[in-house]
C-alpha cells in the first residue's frame, strides 16, 4: 500500500503491519504523542513503551517509512475486532508484574470506548515531530481508507477532543464531517468530536 507525497513533502511510503525492527521505535512514538491518554495513573516514559511494545497488535497499524526505512508515522485501526492496543492484562503484568499490573488494569475499566460501528476507526494517528505538515498523514489517512474500503466498511472514523481545535480543523480538511459529541475516554476527560469519511 503506497500513499503518495505530497510534491513537496518528505518522499514515503506507507504499509500495513508494522515490521518487528520498527516496534521499539512505533511504541516510542505513539507512546510521546499519546500517553498521557492511555493510562488513568501516570507511568514514566520507560514503562510506557514498554506496555505499548507488550500490548501492540503491529497488523492493527499503518507505518510511513521513509526511503531508508526510517519511521515517519503510524496510524492504530480499530474494528469490531479489536484496536491497535490489547486491552488484556498480560501486558500490565508483563511490565509492573502480577499484583501491580493487575490493579493498574483494573483502573482501565473506566475507560470509555467509542459506541460500536461498522466503520474503520482510525485509532490514533502519530507523526514524528520533524516529519509534521509534509503530507504524510494524509497518506496514512488515503491508506487506511482505501485498507476499509477492501474489509468492506463503509466509512473511516476519527476521534478528536473537544478542545482540540486545530485538529479537528485538519481532520476537517481532509473530508472529515463531525457527527456529534461522545463522552469519550476517562470519567474526566471533555467530550469529544467523532468526524466520519463515507467510503
Amino acid at each position: 500500500m503506497t500513499g503518495p507525497p505530497e510534491p513537496e513533502g518528505m518522499p514515503h511510503q506507507v504499509r500495513l503491519g508494522i515490521p518487528a525492527d520498527l516496534q521499539p521505535a512505533a511504541a516510542a512514538l505513539y507512546w510521546r504523542h499519546f500517553g498521557a491518554q492511555i493510562l488513568p495513573v501516570p507511568a514514566g516514559p520507560r514503562q510506557g513503551m514498554a506496555l505499548i511494545r507488550a500490548a501492540m497488535r503491529p497488523e492493527r497499524a499503518l507505518v510511513a517509512l521513509s526511503p531508508d526505512g526510517r519511521l515517519l508515522g503510524i496510524a492504530g485501526l480499530r474494528d469490531a475486532g479489536g484496536g491497535f492496543l490489547d486491552p488484556a492484562a498480560h501486558s500490565f503484568v508483563t511490565v509492573w508484574g502480577p499484583a501491580r499490573g493487575r490493579l493498574r488494569h483494573l483502573s482501565t475499566t473506566l475507560f470509555r470506548p467509542g459506541r460500536a460501528t461498522s466503520d474503520l476507526v482510525l485509532d490514533g494517528i502519530a507523526i514524528h515531530p520533524r516529519w509534521r505538515r509534509l503530507g504524510i498523514a494524509r497518506s496514512l489517512v488515503a491508506a487506511a481508507s482505501a485498507h476499509a474500503r477492501a474489509l468492506g466498511h463503509p466509512a473511516l472514523r476519527a476521534e478528536v477532543a473537544a478542545d482540540n481545535h486545530s485538529g479537528l480543523a485538519a481532520w476537517q480538511a481532509m473530508g472529515f464531517q463531525p457527527l456529534h459529541r461522545q463522552r469519550l475516554g476517562w470519567p474526566w476527560s471533555a467530550p469529544a468530536h467523532v468526524l466520519r469519511l463515507a467510503l
